[in-house]
């Protein structure tokens, strides 16, 4: 394992605490499946197993997902080092929420279940780091439901936003009629309307014909 790819690794937050010699030790036990992919290639797809732990190493990939009803879908661009979705390897329902699809050429590393598990037995600081990921998942979730509801249709907007996106900052683009954020955001399509056009001509957002482009969601008014 060449020092550069190591140097990478330590990005990811799987990673850390890991040594030289660790990351040596690693490539003689574990297999470790790296690829290269061009821009406008799927990396994972929404609704397929999720049967690994899929690390952008390299690049940035655009995070497409989809409402249940279909009333809107959100993307957001995202730079590596990234994680795709951990919480999915595991549990009741180990399937993609997102598509994430190649932005530029990027370069992944794919950790299959069976080289988790041997991660997790041999390396304390991965077992621990896994963990750590996530438990601050866990509870970054729970304290959004308990955020109190407030009266500013901004603030409802930003929280709506930041409750569905992976990142709280960053390039987001939300594909939505006017009626449909109305209703999930318990205002009229006139108040939506006014509110978008005010944040609009703050230079926060553009806003088209069913559609919002974000390019910095943490400049938004937040609670």
């Amino acid at each position: 394992m060449n020092h550069d790819f190591s140097n990478r690794l330590l990005l990811l937050p799987l990673f850390q605490g890991f040594s030289r010699l660790d990351f040596l030790d690693m490539a003689a036990k574990v297999p470790l499946d790296v690829r290269s992919l061009p821009a406008g290639s799927d990396i994972v797809t929404a609704g397929e197993t999720s049967d690994a732990l899929v690390c952008l190493l390299e690049g940035e990939a655009i995070a497409t997902a989809a409402a249940p009803d279909g009333s809107y879908v959100l993307r957001e661009w995202l730079r590596a080092p990234w994680l795709c979705q951990p919480e999915c390897l595991y549990g009741l329902h180990p399937r993609y929420g997102l598509t994430l699809t190649a932005a530029t050429s990027v370069g992944i590393l794919r950790l299959d279940k069976a080289a988790c598990r041997t991660l997790m037995e041999l390396y304390p600081a991965f077992r621990l780091n896994l963990l750590n990921r996530l438990c601050t998942l866990a509870q970054d979730r729970r304290a959004l439901l308990w955020q109190p509801r407030v009266e500013r249709l901004d603030l409802r907007f930003a929280s709506f936003l930041a409750a569905r996106c992976l990142r709280p900052a960053g390039h987001k683009e939300l594909q939505i009629r006017m009626a449909a954020l109305g209703d999930a955001l318990g205002a009229t399509r006139l108040n939506v309307s006014r509110m978008l056009a005010a944040l609009e001509g703050q230079g926060l957002l553009h806003s088209g014909r069913a559609r919002i482009d974000i390019p910095k969601l943490e400049l938004l008014p937040r609670i």
